[in-house]
């Protein structure tokens, strides 16, 4: 059976926590490693899953979403993937409520779109420099007090600030358990947003 390709970094003498990273569109596992030095927590597993479909054939680029033409994408396998991936990998180790999750620009639509529909409370869900392609965002009642710090570059020229601000309307009509965080910076993970995701964490371990 196909699973998801994953890294893990351990922090600590001892593993309390997870932390996830969901890459971006072009992605891999390799993304954005050093944010486990960056955010210089203690006892964390940091897990790097990279997404199932490739970007052009090539094994280093990799997709949540494959376009299946006209502008419709279809992310059944991911889903499926990154649900096994949760339960039978993260799970077995760290509740559901030890467990962060971090997603950028196309992992940031995963968060939106994907993992605020599931049925557990994490920790916290960190999307940063994202979007959502869709309309309603659908947010399952047990994740209405989930912490969800939403982060986007004022200046990004690749995913508009907009489709943040949009998201962080739409999950504040059914909740008000989101913060947005608009950084200086174009398309990145800006400092001043992971600090706050840093003290965020130290406060609740």
């Amino acid at each position: 059976m196909k699973s998801i390709s994953y890294d893990y970094i351990n922090i600590g003498e001892q593993q309390d926590n997870a932390f996830i990273f969901i890459h971006g569109w072009q992605g891999n596992k390799d993304s954005f490693k050093t944010i486990s030095k960056l955010l210089s927590v203690n006892n964390y597993r940091f897990y790097f899953p990279e997404g199932p479909y490739l970007v052009a054939d090539n094994e280093k680029k990799r997709s949540w979403a494959i376009q299946l033409g006209n502008n419709n994408w279809d992310t059944d396998l991911s889903r499926s993937l990154f649900l096994d991936f949760l339960e039978e990998v993260v799970f077995k180790k760290f509740q559901p409520e030890n467990v962060y999750i971090m997603g950028f620009s196309q992992g940031a639509a995963v968060c939106f779109n994907f993992i605020l529909s599931l049925k557990y409370k994490f920790g916290g869900i960190f999307p940063v420099a994202g979007f959502s392609k869709i309309n309603s965002i659908e947010i399952h009642m047990n994740q209405y007090s989930t912490p969800i710090l939403i982060g986007h570059g004022k200046d990004d020229d690749v995913i508009d600030v907009s489709e943040s601000e949009k998201v962080y309307k739409q999950i504040n009509r059914v909740c008000n358990n989101a913060e947005l965080h608009v950084f200086n910076g174009k398309h990145k993970i800006g400092l001043s947003y992971l600090n706050k995701v840093k003290n965020f964490l130290s406060i609740n371990n």
